[in-house]
């Protein structure tokens, strides 16, 4: 039977080829796409998806793709992944594969370890799960930027956990990407509780993932398929037969086309589909069967050389047989010519479903044997571990399922697959029982299982559960009766516990832990508790016990050589530190941490030490050398995999100190492109509330208020003070800046009376500042202030209304006796508590001039442009009133220096694009002061209509022809914001057409070049 049982001409399918063909219209366009083709068993989905590709290919776009494997009832851990990445490793020239890769390189190889067999090796590591999600997204990245993308999953009802996981994040991040997800699954094995179907029932409401269902061939549609396969058009009669017993399934089609042209009678066809398919097998001889059933307990495919070993046949014999079964179309030769598959898994599955359960036993034991002695028989790609456990456990020799198990969970962690780690490591928990010798076979004791365990249920996203089982070794006091493996195990618990946010609880835990553990000797396990403890401290700012707490690890660790310990430790001592006022040693400690944690690998702890770093600088004022760090930061949370993690909330610290001294664009557009990556939670929260202060700033009160919504809905209803205090600070000053005071105090007064802790000190001082200056602003619309009236209250005191001396006389001493209380440790915050004074200068309206002098020059010194520029114009105002009372009414072209203090303001203020501009020339005008004029309107860098930086980017879109919709795409804002934006070009250009406002944009070279 040597005629191919595949149709040559694709048969029917016309207008489900004709949706996916516009949908790759749409990819080359440089739009990206998901499509789900769904279908029962059989139906035509590979051949439909192999015709598309065909047409992709042909178009110029590259297509990879793979397909999900089951093995024992359970998916292979990320089977597409590695099947992608083994095409692209023997078809991509060394040097573009380098660049393809990137720094993903090494974790790539733990999955396909011809990438790097060092990494294969050596010693099995942790590995994040959400690593390799951005690792996978930064290849497609790179792929589609050479050239469109066709990216195939097949067969996704058989997808493990991590590869829908996998799924899932790129239909939901791939954007801007020439790229077509195309996802293949049966619809017909999608019971009730797949775990597939929540996902698809998601994405149905997604209206970019389009949903092609195919359905079975019509009585024509049958008869077509029978013509082109056998080259001529068959009889009326006979197609009725075909069609009658297909029910027009395509490949039910293809099998009793070969079972009549082995012999069968059309008339007399099995009645079922697995009769039909075990009938086929029936037509080769005996020896061929008995390969077939050798074939059908490997699993999905099986290499040469193996279903040698296992078949037990001389080569003159098995040879023959094999290709006896090749030519009848039940086996076909895998895609590298190393083994052999099954033409369809329904072909598999009929034939192992066929042997009796003691046949299958046995060949599941022989395979074991086989593999344990020679693994090299499983071929390049094969995962040992994972398979040995399948067969050991199917052939029910559980103490060496046992053994396969551990080392299978170990390795499926350490090949980012927690929820397949998982699977392994209970399995083996089930068998530990009933196995005499278990702890020999496993390698370690129970404790030591369960704790791998409860790390892989962690990290495959299951908190609850990974908590029960630490619980559960905690309550087993035979297990966890030794101290230093009690110790260990509450240690983990705290782990768990601190990353719930649950930090109190932790440290309790963690202090538990330290008081089982004996004083002498000082061993790994007191390191790893110390450290453990001061982090949990540090995070409940308790600040003063994780500095001795983490003095206490370094000495521990130093002595034991428990260098991760010794690392993290010192980070801990030295943010800890900063924060207390010790800066110095503080920073000493935290390059010491950094430098030894580099230099031994240890690089999440880098991640870790590259965050605190940046951090403590910032707070410092030091805004160079942080953010210098921060980029250091980045680069590495790039490598690792974690930019839309940790590389977001690195760039939301090195957005802050570029901001800080007036850098604004750079910190604009290094936000932008963070959130083109899709950061979600508190990463986009970081991200998004430094684009909604600068949106402030520059005037942009749309776009504030969008972002700092969007960050409320990111961040949820945490309590971190590092969010929702700048979160409060924009909310009031919005609502200041339009004149509802009543509304900027509610926000300010919710936020003071939360307890500050000393991490969060740097974010009470602009609350205090905005407070007071809300309150000097109700004061200047109502009249003077006496500077000695006075009452006692907390922050929140004061009537609900605002104005009113007394209750503005409340707010400002509750507001004076709060200064007085939050240290003021560093540049930036000696300048928010000058600013306060200033504002309570002008509030009084006593020693105005004096107070802003000293606001301008500690702002000045702190780095801090936009609060420089604002104490500028309020030194420029009290310099015009203190020279008009001097003057008895009237002001000169001088007055009392206030003209060289507006000059400055107006240039910085031109330069930032700074909501102040607007306030500055309205006292210029009103004082008559004499001040330079302004350059001309219209420019990308000065002018009194200068447009801000995010406007500079609507206005580039306008000119390429871009909706309003299109451009909040691009820039991740709301139409509406994207609408008013233009609205404010428009004007500020003196253009009544968006055409009008690109030819002005032209003609004034506001436009980036190229």
């Amino acid at each position: 039977m040597s005629r191919s049982l595949i149709s040559p001409v694709l048969v029917g399918r016309r207008a489900e080829l004709s949706r996916l063909c516009a949908l790759l219209d749409q990819v080359m366009a440089g739009r990206p796409a998901v499509a789900l083709i769904a279908g029962e068993a059989g139906v035509g989905k590979s051949r439909l998806v192999g015709e598309l590709s065909r047409i992709a290919a042909e178009r110029g776009a590259r297509v990879l793709g793979g397909g999900c494997v089951e093995l024992g009832g359970e998916g292979i851990p990320l089977a597409p992944l590695v099947d992608l990445l083994r095409a692209l490793a023997r078809t991509t020239p060394a040097e573009a594969l380098d660049r393809l890769l990137g720094p993903a390189r090494q974790e790539f190889a733990r999955l396909l370890p011809e990438l790097d067999p060092t990494v294969a090796a050596g010693p099995v590591a942790e590995a994040s799960a959400t690593q390799l999600l951005e690792h996978v997204l930064g290849l497609i990245t790179r792929l589609a930027a050479q050239r469109p993308l066709l990216l195939v999953v097949e067969d996704l009802h058989w997808a493990d956990r991590s590869t829908r996981d996998l799924v899932a994040f790129l239909a939901q991040t791939l954007r801007e990407l020439g790229v077509l997800l195309l996802l293949t699954y049966r619809s017909d094995e999608l019971h009730r509780r797949h775990p597939l179907r929540l996902l698809i029932t998601g994405w149905e409401r997604v209206r970019t993932v389009h949903r092609v269902e195919l359905g079975r061939f019509s009585r024509s549609e049958v008869a077509a398929q029978c013509g082109a396969i056998r080259d001529t058009a068959p009889s009326a009669q006979f197609a009725e037969v075909v069609f009658e017993r297909s029910q027009g399934n395509a490949f039910l089609v293809e099998e009793i086309l070969a079972a009549v042209d082995s012999g069968a009678d059309p008339g007399e066809l099995p009645p079922s589909l697995r009769d039909m398919l075990l009938a086929r097998t029936e037509t080769v001889s005996e020896a061929a069967q008995r390969v077939l059933r050798a074939a059908s307990a490997a699993g999905p495919r099986v290499e040469d050389r193996l279903l040698e070993a296992v078949a037990g046949m001389p080569e003159a014999q098995l040879y023959p047989a094999l290709r006896e079964a090749v030519e009848h179309h039940l086996l076909v030769v895998d895609g590298d010519g190393s083994g052999y598959a099954f033409r369809h898994e329904l072909t598999r599955d009929a034939v192992y479903d066929d042997m009796l359960p003691g046949e299958r036993v046995r060949l599941h034991a022989t395979y074991g044997e086989a593999l344990a002695g020679d693994p090299t028989l499983l071929g390049e790609d094969g995962n040992v571990a994972a398979t040995l456990a399948h067969h050991w456990y199917a052939a029910m020799d559980l103490p060496r399922a046992l053994g396969a198990s551990v080392a299978a969970g170990r390795q499926a962690a350490a090949a980012f697959a927690p929820a397949e780690a998982q699977r392994h490591l209970e399995r083996a928990l089930r068998i530990w029982p009933r196995v005499p010798d278990a702890a020999d076979r496993a390698g370690m004791d129970w404790l030591g299982i369960n704790l791998l365990a409860a790390d892989a249920v962690w990290t495959a996203g299951e908190p609850s559960r990974g908590l029960s089982i630490v619980d559960d070794m905690l309550a087993d006091d035979g297990a966890a009766g030794d101290p230093v493996r009690r110790a260990q195990v509450v240690e983990r618990r705290a782990y768990m516990l601190r990353a719930l946010g649950r930090d109190d609880e932790a440290a309790g835990q963690l202090r538990e832990a330290l008081a089982l553990l004996p004083a002498a000797p000082v061993t790994t396990t007191h390191a790893v508790v110390l450290a453990s403890l001061a982090n949990s401290l540090g995070r409940a700012d308790e600040l003063g016990q994780a500095r001795d707490v983490a003095r206490a690890a370094v000495d521990a660790a130093a002595a034991v050589g428990a260098t991760p310990q010794h690392a993290d430790a010192l980070i801990t001592l030295g943010i800890s530190a900063v924060y207390l006022g010790e800066a110095p040693a503080g920073l000493a400690a935290m390059r010491d941490g950094l430098a030894l944690a580099e230099r031994h690998g240890l690089l999440d702890v880098a991640l870790r030490g590259y965050i605190n770093l940046s951090d403590g600088l910032e707070m410092l004022g030091q805004h160079t050398e942080a953010a210098e760090t921060a980029r250091s930061g980045i680069a590495l949370a790039n490598r690792l995999g974690r930019k839309r993690s940790f590389g977001a909330l690195l760039v939301g610290n090195l957005a802050e100190s570029l901001m800080r001294p007036g850098r604004w664009g750079e910190a604009l557009s290094l936000i932008t492109g963070s959130l083109a990556d899709g950061p979600t939670g508190i990463f986009a929260s970081t991200v998004l509330l430094q684009r909604a202060e600068l949106s402030m700033w520059q005037g942009d009160a749309p776009a504030a208020a969008d972002d700092v919504r969007e960050a409320r809905r990111q961040f949820g209803d945490g309590l971190d003070t590092q969010y929702t205090a700048p979160m409060a600070f924009i909310e009031a000053e919005l609502a200041r800046a339009s004149g509802d005071t009543a509304t900027a105090w509610q926000h300010i007064r919710t936020a003071l009376n939360r307890p500050f802790s000393a991490t969060a000190m740097r974010y009470a001082w602009p609350l205090v500042w905005l407070g007071m200056r809300v309150q000097a602003d109700i004061a200047s619309a109502s009249g003077p202030v006496a500077s000695g009236a006075a009452a006692s209250g907390g922050a929140a005191s004061g009537g609900a209304a605002s104005g009113g001396t007394a209750t503005v006389c409340r707010r400002r001493d509750s507001l004076r006796t709060l200064a007085a209380a939050i240290p003021a440790l560093a540049p930036p915050a000696v300048a928010y508590r000058a600013l306060t004074a200033a504002e309570t200068a002008r509030l009084n309206r006593c020693g105005e001039v004096a107070a802003w002098r000293e606001a301008v020059e500690t702002t000045r010194a702190a780095g801090e442009a936009f609060p420089m520029c604002y104490a500028l114009y309020r030194l420029a105002e009290a310099q015009c009133g203190a020279a008009w009372l001097d003057a008895g009414g009237t002001t000169g072209p001088d007055a009392g220096g206030a003209a060289a203090t507006a000059r400055e303001c107006l240039r910085l203020a031109n330069d930032l694009a700074a909501s102040t501009a607007p306030d500055l020339r309205a006292l210029i005008r009103r004082a008559r002061l004499r001040v330079e004029p302004a350059a001309p309107a219209v420019t990308a860098g000065t002018g009194s209509h200068r447009l801000t930086d995010r406007e500079l980017e609507v206005l580039a879109l306008v000119a390429e022809g871009h909706s309003n919709g299109k451009i909040a795409s691009a820039l991740f804002i709301s139409p509406k914001t994207a609408s008013v934006h233009v609205s404010n070009i428009l004007t500020k250009l003196g253009a009544s057409s968006r055409t009008e406002a690109a030819t002005a944009a032209h003609r004034h070279g506001l436009l980036p070049a190229g």
